[in-house]
């Protein structure tokens, strides 16, 4: 399945990005995964991270999305006109969420700011 950014978000920059998606969640949400089978809950949102979890990913612990990470992908996936969580992996490379791709776009998807193209 592919994405692309919303018109909302388009031509938004990676900051403008955060905080539209820090206002647009908020702690204790549940949120469906890209194929709705899983659901993340979400822990709580900071200038600094999200923290979400699910039952069946790091036996449950909490994973962190780290503010920095968030804007370098959104900055390089900007640089693309469509993605999915495998077309993307490069782009992913080199920060903490590479492995967190699937809940990543979940997370996109479900604040308005990602859609299915």
């Amino acid at each position: 399945m592919n994405y692309k950014f919303t018109q909302r978000c388009i031509d938004n920059s990676a900051e403008e990005i955060w905080q539209f998606f820090m206002d647009g969640l908020s702690k204790e949400v549940t949120i469906k995964s890209i194929k709705e089978k899983l659901h993340y809950t979400v822990n709580h949102i900071n200038k600094d991270e999200i923290s979400f979890s699910a039952p069946t990913r790091n036996n449950g612990k909490p994973e962190s999305i780290p503010h920095v990470d968030f804007i370098k992908v959104i900055q390089r996936l900007k640089n693309v006109n469509t993605f999915n969580t495998s077309t993307s992996k490069e782009l992913f490379k080199q920060t903490k969420i590479y492995k967190k791709r699937s809940p990543f776009f979940a997370l996109l998807l479900s604040s308005g700011i990602i859609e299915h193209c």
